[in-house]
């Protein structure tokens, strides 16, 4: 009984922790802060190079797999060069 309490514990931390640095559950919303950050772009830009990205992977609507995909792929590689 006290793992359990303890993993609960832990997850509810890291769910507050994501919220606090994200102020959003959706990978999607990850990756467009990130980017964000880690670029000079205006926001529009960022929101539009994600929507390319997905576009050309031929993905019109993104899931939340997909886009955690592209944001763990964005945190590992970076920004891709121009």
């Amino acid at each position: 009984m006290r793992y359990l309490a303890i993993l609960v514990l832990l997850v509810v931390a890291a769910a507050a922790a994501t919220f606090a640095r994200y102020e959003s559950f959706s990978p999607c919303m990850w990756l467009e802060h990130d980017m964000a950050r880690e670029s000079d772009l205006p926001q529009l830009a960022i929101q539009a190079q994600i929507k390319a990205s997905f576009l050309l992977d031929g993905v019109t609507d993104p899931t939340t797999t997909e886009c955690l995909n592209k944001w763990w792929n964005f945190r590992l590689n970076g920004l891709p060069e121009t």
